[in-house]
């Protein structure tokens, strides 16, 4: 009987982000009434891709703050439901507003989304962008 220890991504971030060419953070927070937990004006950026202008606004929730990644979907799904109306709102405005889940993902591993946060995930309207590095953790 072959045994195989199943394994999931660590270091796992998920967030909400807000993008836009004209984003000003501080309007953002204050529209929101939610303190980000990172922001970038507009401009280039030495960490993003090159191109990338899109000024930033997001609250994410990683290790930091929980180890365990339902946990962390769970509060972002929270925020973004309970801002939901304001959220369209900005899309409607021209912004790009997605939930990210990132995490590093070695051989084999792997990254389980319950029916129910899918379920939660389709509700919001908004696009999950998924992103993993390979870089074994």
């Amino acid at each position: 009987m072959d045994v195989t220890e199943e394994r999931h991504w660590v270091l796992t971030d998920v967030s909400l982000v807000i993008k836009g060419k004209d984003l000003r953070p501080e309007e953002i927070t204050s529209f929101l009434e939610v303190k980000p937990t990172g922001v970038r004006s507009p401009g280039p950026s030495k960490w993003d891709r090159p191109g990338d202008i899109d000024g930033q606004w997001r609250v994410s929730c990683d290790e930091r703050t929980s180890r365990d990644f339902h946990e962390q979907l769970d509060r972002i799904l929270y925020t973004v439901e309970r801002k939901r109306a304001e959220l369209r709102q900005l899309a409607e405005r021209g912004y790009e507003v997605t939930v990210s889940l990132f995490g590093f993902s070695g051989n084999e591993s792997t990254l389980v989304l319950r029916s129910e946060e899918i379920r939660r995930i389709a509700l919001l309207g908004f696009p999950l962008r998924v992103a993993a590095s390979m870089n074994e953790r």
